[in-house]
C-alpha cells in the first residue's frame, strides 16, 4: 500500500473494509494508523499569506526550512511564481545539516494593481522521494 503524504501533517488513519469467502468470518474492517515524518518542514506551514496589503507594498516575510531527516538535504534551486511580485532569497545550492534550519527571506512587491496575488515557491531537493517542494503564497492587494 502507498500513501501520498505531500499533503499530510502528523497522523494518519485510514480504514480499509475487507470481504473474504471465510464463512466465519466474512468481512471485517482493517485500520490503518501512520505518523507522517516531513522530511522538509516549513514555517509558515501550509501556505504562506501576507494577508491584506496595500497598493505599491514591499512586504518582507521569514520562511525557515528545517530538515527533520537523518542526512544533509539540499536544495538546488528556489524559484518563485510570480517572478513579477515575489523574490527570494538565498535561491540556490542551499545545504541544510539534519535537524538544522535555513532562514530564507521572501520578499513581495505587491504592485499597483488591486487583486489577489496567488504564488508558489517552488523547492527543488535532493530528497529522493521529494524531489521538489511546492509552497502556496498569497496576498490580497487592497484598492486605496
Amino acid at each position: 500500500m502507498e500513501i501520498k503524504t505531500a499533503h499530510l501533517r502528523d497522523s494518519y488513519r485510514k480504514e480499509i473494509n475487507v470481504t473474504t469467502n471465510d464463512p466465519n468470518k466474512g468481512a471485517f474492517i482493517l485500520t490503518i494508523y501512520a505518523t507522517i515524518r516531513e522530511i522538509l518542514s516549513i514555517t509558515p506551514q501550509y501556505i504562506i499569506n501576507f494577508g491584506k496589503v496595500a497598493i505599491k507594498s514591499k512586504l518582507d516575510m521569514h520562511v525557515k526550512v528545517t530538515n527533520n531527516g537523518k542526512t544533509n538535504v539540499t536544495i538546488s534551486v528556489i524559484d518563485v511564481n510570480p517572478a513579477l511580485n515575489l523574490d527570494i532569497s538565498p535561491s540556490k545550492n542551499i545545504v541544510i545539516k539534519p535537524g538544522k534550519t535555513k532562514d530564507l527571506l521572501l520578499k513581495l512587491d505587491s504592485g499597483k494593481d488591486p487583486g489577489i496575488i496567488e504564488g508558489t515557491i517552488l523547492m527543488k531537493t535532493n530528497i529522493p522521494n521529494l524531489p521538489e517542494k511546492i509552497i502556496p503564497v498569497r496576498a490580497e492587494v487592497l484598492a486605496k
